[in-house]
């Protein structure tokens, strides 16, 4: 896949205002169940974040935590990805160069 590509599939999919509009057909959010384990200090800070009114739930907390995390680390990603796009590109270009001097 391309960085391009990409880069447009973490916006539609990922994006704070994608992410929250997406409905299920039954006009419900459609997510699905998972388990994680946390350090108890963890839990402590998000169960506080909750009480001060930093967030409605404690889940709420922590799907905010991922989709930041999602958002930083496919930035990260999509820079790999040209850095890697460049790389080929520049391959195919010293292959050509190498046959045509052959050819020479």
């Amino acid at each position: 896949m391309s960085y391009k590509c990409l880069t447009h599939v973490i916006h539609e999919s990922y994006s704070r205002h994608a992410y929250a509009c997406k409905l299920h057909p039954t006009g419900r959010n459609h997510m699905k169940r998972v388990t994680l384990r946390l350090p108890e200090q963890q839990l402590k800070m998000i169960d506080m974040l909750v009480e001060y009114g930093e967030f409605p739930s404690a889940s709420e907390a922590i799907r905010t935590a991922i989709r930041d995390l999602i958002d930083q680390r496919s930035d990260k990603l999509v820079g790999r990805m040209k850095l890697f796009e460049t790389a080929q590109e520049q391959a195919k270009n010293a292959d050509s160069f190498l046959r045509l001097k052959e050819k020479l």
